[in-house]
């Protein structure tokens, strides 16, 4: 039952409503960038997992200036990179989270301290799942997603870019499956992330096992966002998959992970929950409960 779930939570996040809608589209002209700013394209390749796949990362407004040349920036990693800047990269049936076009305007009304956003390319369907899950069925995949960021990809960026390389500084999050990904990080690296953005985590992976890693969690995160909407599936759909009261259980999940992490036994994070009435699980909501979370993360540096 929570496999079937877990699948169907994908069709949604993939922008695939139900069978009844598919239906196929012919492109009508090429797709013009919506990207804000400077996006950097990184390609490297990834022992960890075998393959080639791109980092986004996105400078803010005054980063190649030479008034700021030795000026160093806190990170915030964020997976399912083709979905954050540009609507011509996101998945079909999703928009994109506007992540640039948010920070530049929270930078410059100084509502948030700049920093660099490192956008990490997914796999694509069918590896996503794997690689993302905490209990996939790939052997050992918390494992691999830890070495994969903190030996490929961490030291990849704190040598190409300035970046401040402590935990106090370093953030990790993502949507959904993205989201269990980050929250995996928080987990098992917490010396190397204090800082996390969790939308819509699936907590359905593993049928609760993630709810009782983090009951008690031993060293928590220094800041933690937690966001979930309260029709993350339309009802009648879950309920026609043999799920009546999904929604309802999906947000009891992240009140549940967020009082476990307010009880972290070495430290007591900051944990802000924002449960938004009508909000869906899609790449709309999750940009409205953006920036609030940015900048609770990142807040502006004191003068």
């Amino acid at each position: 039952m929570v496999l079937r779930l877990t699948l169907f939570i994908n069709l949604l996040i993939l922008g695939i409503p139900g069978e009844a809608t598919l239906k196929a589209e012919a492109p009508t002209q090429a797709c013009k960038s919506t990207v804000t700013g400077t996006l950097e394209m990184v390609p490297f390749e990834s022992k960890v997992y075998g393959d080639k796949r791109l980092m986004r990362v996105w400078l803010p407004t005054g980063y190649s200036s030479s008034k700021t040349s030795v000026k160093r920036y806190p990170v915030l990693y964020l997976f399912d990179a083709q979905d954050l800047f540009d609507r011509c990269t996101s998945r079909p049936g999703q928009d994109e989270w506007h992540v640039d076009e948010t920070l530049t305007d929270l930078i410059d009304r100084k509502a948030v301290q700049p920093l660099i956003v490192v956008g990490i390319d997914n796999s694509g369907p069918g590896h996503r799942e794997d690689e993302y899950s905490r209990y996939s069925a790939m052997a050992d995949a918390p494992q691999k997603l830890s070495a994969f960021m903190t030996i490929e990809v961490l030291p990849l960026i704190d040598l190409r870019y300035r970046t401040i390389s402590d935990r106090t500084h370093r953030g990790v999050g993502g949507a959904s499956l993205g989201s269990l990904a980050a929250l995996t990080l928080l987990l098992d690296q917490p010396d190397t992330f204090g800082l996390g953005l969790l939308e819509s985590t699936s907590l359905q992976n593993g049928n609760g096992r993630v709810l009782q890693e983090t009951s008690p969690l031993v060293q928590g995160p220094l800041r933690v966002s937690i966001g979930v909407g309260t029709t993350e599936v339309p009802p009648a759909e879950a309920a026609a998959h043999g799920f009546p009261y999904f929604d309802d259980a999906f947000v009891a999940m992240s009140r549940t992970l967020a009082e476990n992490m307010k009880k972290s036994l070495m430290n007591h994070p900051e944990v802000k929950l924002t449960v938004q009435q009508g909000g869906q699980h899609q790449s709309k909501y999750w940009t409205e409960r953006f920036g609030p979370a940015v900048s609770f993360l990142f807040p502006p540096e004191s003068q």
